[in-house]
């Protein structure tokens, strides 16, 4: 959108009247915080914006203080509230059957849920292998995950909107902004990370005074998240258990269907390469046939790079792996820190680009005085962390300062009143000569750039003027020899 905004004119929001800004923390964590905040800067000022979410976070605070202006708070029900309708279970994975969860899932999806079930794995590989052996055990299942392209995902929702399929195998996409009616049960086969996650994910059933129930798996590992759902929900979980028997039973079928597994995703495999070479031909094709006009159009201007856009989605998805534990230890970083820190960068740079010649050699001789540095600081220059919480000095100031301490301490050393501990005279002449040599180009350095004719002419001036005669009375005189 802000791409279309930047490159295209017939595209504006000069009559845009509300604006809406739904799961605003889903889109904070997952790094569009740059995007939201230049969406909100191209709208008018004279707008309404309304912004829904079903838990309110840190983030989501700080993005209603740059959107909203008097904001006033709607609350349907605490965050973490579910309705009342909604029965939740639990299946304990016992240690032992930690690699038996896809039979324990097919078991249940065959006796007990068997429609309108949507399914929550944790990653897209995952996703996948269950739609191929749900498909392999005779199930409809259809799969909604980030590796598909948005008329793939379409064309699942409405599969499974239709009842053409009975289950739908989905990450994280799925938890938030879905609005299928009827959905019956959720079953949560990978437990998530957090209260927030599962809130939104249970939440696509029961909806609007229905019934629904949510299942999910727990381990040994998953323990605390299951406290802290009690605790702070209230909730009253049962405990479901499936027949050891029947868990075996799966395990054996899913051992016989490994196989076809790898047979049906080495053809996807191949399918994707034959795709991918297709489409480079074709637009090596059009840049043949169209040569002319696609380097007559203008360039087009990218909010964000490819490489920037990567990078702030791993920066979010770090502070998302950085989520503080039930005890509260630790402390993820916020987007505005990184965004605070990325503005601050480019500033930087930007400042050295305006640095005159002279600046910008006393710049240089600094960063080398820092890096060929062996340790011992100058008298007379404090430490970089009492300078970083008095503000600190410039890198040309700081310049300066080494090359008056250096003076100094040879000064010292010289008159015979500072001598290194522990260093006889003989052994300090060696590091003596190398630090004369070090403050004659220091000196050379931090001369003035002036060049040959500008030292000719001013010595030049100097000499017409007799001593003691001042500057003005000189020219008063030229003036007076020339009327």
């Amino acid at each position: 959108m802000i791409d279309h905004l930047h490159n295209t004119h017939s595209v504006g929001l000069e009559d845009l009247a509300i604006l809406i800004l739904d799961e605003a923390d889903r889109l904070l964590e997952l790094g569009f915080a740059n995007e939201v905040q230049e969406l909100v800067r191209l709208c008018p000022r004279k707008r309404q914006t309304m912004l829904f979410s079903a838990t309110m976070t840190e983030e989501v605070n700080e993005l209603v203080k740059l959107s909203l202006v008097n904001p006033v708070r709607l609350s349907a029900d605490p965050s973490t509230q579910r309705p009342r309708t909604l029965q939740e279970e639990v299946v304990k994975i016992r240690p032992q059957h930690e690699g038996d969860r896809e039979a324990v899932l097919l078991a249940l999806c065959s006796r007990t849920f068997k429609s309108k079930v949507i399914i929550f794995s944790g990653t897209k590989v995952e996703a996948h292998r269950l739609k191929i052996l749900f498909g392999l055990s005779g199930l409809r299942a259809a799969e909604l995950h980030g590796n598909l392209t948005q008329a793939q995902r379409l064309d699942a929702l409405e599969l499974f909107r239709k009842g053409e399929v009975d289950f739908l195998i989905a990450t994280d996409v799925a938890a938030r902004g879905l609005d299928i009616v009827g959905v019956e049960t959720v079953i949560n086969f990978e437990c998530p990370r957090d209260i927030t996650t599962y809130v939104h994910r249970v939440g696509r059933t029961a909806r609007a005074g229905q019934q629904g129930c949510a299942v999910t798996f727990i381990s040994e590992k998953d323990r605390p998240l299951l406290k802290l759902v009690v605790k702070r929900a209230g909730s009253k979980l049962t405990s479901r258990v499936v027949p050891v028997s029947t868990i075996m039973k799966w395990h054996d079928k899913i051992i016989g269907m490994e196989d076809s597994v790898r047979c049906v995703i080495q053809e996807e495999r191949e399918e994707r390469a034959l795709r991918k070479a297709e489409m480079e031909a074709n637009k090596a094709q059009n840049l043949i046939d169209h040569e002319a006009e696609i380097y007559a159009r203008p360039k087009r201007v990218w909010f964000q790079t490819s490489q920037e856009k990567r990078k702030n989605a791993s920066a979010a998805k770090a502070a998302k792996l950085a989520v503080s534990n039930s005890d509260g230890n630790l402390k993820s970083e916020s987007m505005k820190e990184a965004v605070d820190e990325k503005k601050m960068k480019k500033r930087f740079r930007d400042s050295e680009k305006n640095l005159t010649r002279k600046q910008r050699r006393r710049l240089e001789a600094a960063q080398e005085a820092i890096e060929e540095s062996d340790g011992d600081e100058p008298i007379g220059l404090k430490s970089k962390s009492s300078k970083g919480k008095q503000g600190g000095a410039t890198m040309a100031d700081l310049a300066y300062r080494r090359a008056k301490a250096a003076k100094a301490v040879d000064k010292a050393r010289l008159s015979g009143k500072f001598r290194r501990a522990g260093l006889s005279h003989d052994k300090q002449r060696p590091n003596l000569h190398r630090e004369k040599k070090k403050k004659a180009e220091m000196e050379e350095l931090f001369q003035d750039d002036m060049n040959k004719a500008k030292k000719a002419q001013r010595s030049h001036l100097k000499g017409g003027r007799k001593p003691g005669v001042p500057k003005k009375a000189f020219k008063s005189k030229a003036r007076y020899k020339r009327r």
